[in-house]
This record gives C-alpha cells, sequence and structure tokens, in this order.
C-alpha cells in the first residue's frame, strides 16, 4: 500500500486529522481511505495520526467517519478523534 502525501495544492484547505491509540486501528482506516483522498499517516505523541487532505465535500466526511466506525468495530475499547473545521469529535468502538 502506497500513502501519497499531501500535494501543495491541498494545503489551502484545512485537513481533517484522525488520532488513534493503536497502530492496527490506523492501517485498517488507512487502507479504506486510500484511494478517496491524498492521505499521511504518522505516529505522533504516542498514537498515531491519520491526515485526510483536499477539498472536505460533505460526501468525503461521511465517508471518512464511516471507514473510522469501521476501523474501530469489534473494539468496545477503542477511541479516535477527529479533527474537523476547529472542533475535536470523539468517536468510540462497539
Amino acid at each position: 500500500m502506497t500513502v501519497r502525501r499531501l500535494a501543495d495544492s491541498d494545503r489551502g484547505y484545512e485537513p481533517l486529522r484522525i488520532r488513534l491509540h493503536d497502530e492496527r486501528h490506523a492501517r485498517a482506516l488507512e487502507s479504506q481511505l486510500a484511494a478517496l483522498a491524498p492521505l499521511e499517516l504518522e505516529q505522533r505523541d504516542g498514537g498515531w495520526e491519520v491526515t485526510v487532505g483536499g477539498f472536505l465535500g460533505d460526501k468525503l466526511v461521511v465517508s471518512v467517519l464511516n471507514a473510522v466506525s469501521n476501523a474501530l468495530a469489534g473494539d468496545t475499547t477503542a477511541t479516535a478523534l477527529v479533527y474537523l473545521n476547529g472542533r475535536e469529535y470523539q468517536l468510540q468502538g462497539e
């Protein structure tokens, strides 16, 4: 799998960021989102961060939230912090 770096043209938009504690969840999320948008995956501050670049239309945001939910599925102790438009949202695994 190849992770695409955010292009300079993508930098005009505030990226959507997802912080996860577990590499397994981060890789699962990366796998689901790789074809949808430019991504960056980094280990940061004891966790993992997936950054989604490009224009964040409603359809992409919904796809990202569904992918986060799928990545956390089956692990009731898992959480993800989603940063969008200056706000923080927490999603729980089910």
